[in-house]
């Protein structure tokens, strides 16, 4: 009687928690058709396939050699270099644009105080060959590039009992293309 009366709970149960529609099924009509998002955002124009950041900086023999040599893998073998791409002269090519990092701050002698968390900035024209440097900044800054792009160079000063995310402060400077040279800007 037991099993009974529990199959029948059972089935009440079962019963109560399906669908609420009768009938089954419904059709709404043809589902639309979703095209997949690219898998990769296309490239702006002029920029090349590759460029190895690190060996158009070798290459330069304007580089100092401090500068130089940084440009070993860090620790999980990436180079402390952080590479953009923008067309910052209006040509219809990108340039290069690369700060060199340390890759830890034990490796370079800090002063009481330093700047920026970037030792050095620099950017190329790719169209020549070799790459031809525009500018180089080599005041520890970070070399960004805004929406408008326009370069934006930031350089924090930290004392020594700063964190690495709380600088002391920080100078932000505009660079424009002019026609023949990078210029200050205001915003």
């Amino acid at each position: 009687m037991r099993r009974l009366v529990a199959v029948l709970c059972c089935a009440v149960l079962l019963g109560a928690a399906g669908c609420a529609t009768t009938g089954g099924v419904e059709v709404a009509g043809q589902a639309s058709q979703v095209e997949p998002p690219p898998v990769v955002p296309p490239l702006p124009s002029g920029t090349p396939e590759s460029v190895d950041a690190v060996a158009v900086l070798r290459a330069d023999p304007a580089v100092p050699e401090k500068i130089k040599s940084l440009l070993v893998p860090c620790e999980g073998g990436s180079y402390p270099v952080v590479d953009r791409y923008a067309d910052l002269t209006r040509d219809g090519v990108v340039e290069l644009v690369a700060t060199v990092l340390p890759c830890h701050w034990g490796q370079v002698p800090m002063p009481s105080e330093t700047s920026g968390i970037g030792l050095a900035g620099y950017v190329y024209d790719l169209s020549a060959d070799p790459p031809t440097r525009l500018l180089a900044l080599e005041n520890g800054v970070e070399l960004l590039v805004d929406r408008g792009n326009r370069l934006v160079a930031t350089a924090s000063r930290y004392l020594a009992e700063d964190e690495l995310c709380c600088p002391t402060d920080q100078r932000i400077t505009f660079y424009t293309w002019n026609g023949t040279g990078f210029v200050e800007t205001d915003r």
